[in-house]
């Protein structure tokens, strides 16, 4: 279930060295895109299911068990790779916030993998309970809380080598790249590896790998990602060519796979949205 709530931001909050701003807990993530970043603080962290991160010009993957820190103003863009992309945010800020960060040699933006994601968890989970509560003293309770999530980073996560994830994973987002623009093409796996430069059993391997999920469910998930949009913005537009635009030519076959990954037909869909 998911729980979101925003702090009482008063003067008497802002001089606290931590100071919660936003929490949420299982929220289903959105595609995020800011290029100026936020004012403040953020961690987001994956709780089920991955997403990708973009973030001066690279692309990471982030999985189950890390998660994103990021510094105020610092543009950015995320969104869900696999089917449900489950997070737990929150928004921070303090004066003792980025003294905090040098100190344990955290200086910018990055994914962090964490050793022990349910404690963060049960902090976070503390923090809403706190919330619940609404007592005229919580501010002094969320900064108590806060430090001590703070405090399970410099003991509890290690930084990825992002020459290490760049390696690993460039020639998936190359690939995952091309779909992204060429869902209404046909696209075929042999293609596919012939442009990174791989064979189409290890592409295949290395994709699941870093993703979760199979080549063929991300060209599915992308057209039909761009088919419920089209249905919904063009309802003048019949669903046949809506399927060719889409990379269906046959609009039966386009039939049977929305219904079968949306659990109702193309028509249904457009009806009830």
């Amino acid at each position: 279930m998911e729980k979101v709530f925003f702090t009482k931001y008063t003067e008497q909050n802002i001089k606290l060295p931590f100071v919660l701003y936003a929490l949420g807990l299982n929220h289903r993530q959105e595609y995020i895109n800011r290029p100026s970043g936020l004012p403040l603080f953020q961690w987001i962290q994956a709780v089920k299911g991955s997403g990708l991160l973009e973030i001066d010009n690279k692309q990471y993957v982030v999985e189950e068990g890390s998660g994103i820190i990021f510094f105020p103003n610092v543009g950015h863009k995320y969104y869900g790779v696999s089917k449900e992309w489950i997070v737990h945010f929150m928004c921070f800020t303090g004066y003792g916030i980025k003294g905090f960060f040098e100190n344990i040699g955290i200086e910018q933006s990055g994914i962090y993998k964490l050793n022990n994601p349910e404690k963060v968890a049960e902090y976070m989970e503390e923090l809403f309970l706190i919330h619940t509560r609404d007592s005229r003293m919580e501010m002094y309770d969320f900064s108590r809380v806060l430090y001590d999530i703070l405090l399970e980073f410099p003991k509890s996560t290690t930084i990825p080598n992002e020459k290490f994830i760049q390696n690993q994973n460039n020639k998936v987002h190359l690939v995952m790249d091309y779909i992204n623009q060429h869902y209404n093409e046909p696209i075929v796996l042999s293609d596919l590896a012939e442009k990174v430069q791989l064979s189409k059993e290890y592409l295949c391997q290395l994709f699941k790998k870093i993703n979760g999920f199979s080549i063929f469910d991300y060209i599915t998930d992308v057209r039909l990602a761009n088919a419920k949009t089209l249905l919904i913005t063009e309802r003048n537009e019949k669903i046949k060519n809506i399927s060719r635009l889409c990379g269906y030519e046959d609009v039966s076959y386009f039939g049977m796979v929305f219904k079968k990954k949306e659990g109702l037909t193309p028509a249904k869909f457009r009806e009830l949205h």
